[in-house]
């Protein structure tokens, strides 16, 4: 694929759905799922800890006794814009694109912004600060955070994703536990992403489609 004689326009929509998604924790299940049909990424078998009651972690390996905890980074304010009864699932996904979009401030115009001052690199520092320092992250976040698909011939290309991860590996301690990004792809997949060694596995999972619909327009130039 010649990327320069290709242009894609890309289209997402949240659903109302994903409030209750959210809300009810039932993401937890799906990331519990996707763990457990893992081949590469999560290789062992996973189960799900219901009593949570003094801080534990929200899965384990079942063979080894590995902690990982699930994390959506979105913020305090952000919660309320989806967790109250006239919560507006839309505003929540129009503050969310444009976080992803503050990424291009990073390198252009005479006053660069700096990774540190990205919203989401703010969230995910919090986040894992929450975390115990033997318990690894798995950060869902419900919609397409970067352009990725299965086969996209620019994948090891520096992305937001991976400026974060540096940025947070150089201010935050993360010696005793890994960071993972479950997200989803434009060619309707999960992504379930070792963010220290950028490895990558895309799993079907048609339920996200009830939360999130997007398509991608493809032109190509003459």
């Amino acid at each position: 694929m010649d990327l320069l004689k290709n242009y894609y326009s890309i289209y997402s929509t949240i659903h109302n759905d994903i409030k209750d998604l959210i809300k009810s924790g039932n993401y937890e299940r799906i990331i519990l799922d996707l763990m457990n049909a893992s081949k590469t990424i999560f290789p062992g078998q996973y189960i799900h800890q219901e009593k949570q009651a003094n801080g534990e972690c929200d899965f384990v390996d079942a063979v080894t006794g590995e902690k990982f905890d699930a994390k959506i980074p979105i913020d305090k304010r952000q919660g309320q814009m989806i967790g109250g009864r006239k919560g507006d699932a839309g505003a929540l996904t129009t503050e969310l694109h444009n976080e992803a979009l503050e990424f291009q401030y990073c390198f252009v115009g005479d006053q660069k912004k700096p990774i540190i001052e990205l919203n989401l690199f703010k969230k995910m520092k919090n986040n894992i600060s929450k975390t115990k320092s033997d318990e690894n992250v798995i950060f869902f976040i419900p919609y397409p955070i970067v352009f990725d698909f299965e086969g996209f011939p620019l994948v090891g290309a520096s992305d937001l994703l991976k400026k974060i991860y540096r940025e947070l590996s150089a201010t935050t301690d993360t010696s005793k536990k890994h960071l993972y990004v479950i997200y989803i792809s434009f060619d309707r997949k999960m992504v379930l992403r070792n963010l220290e060694t950028d490895k990558r596995e895309y799993l079907q999972f048609p339920e996200m489609q009830h939360y999130v619909d997007y398509n991608i327009k493809h032109i190509e130039i003459d």
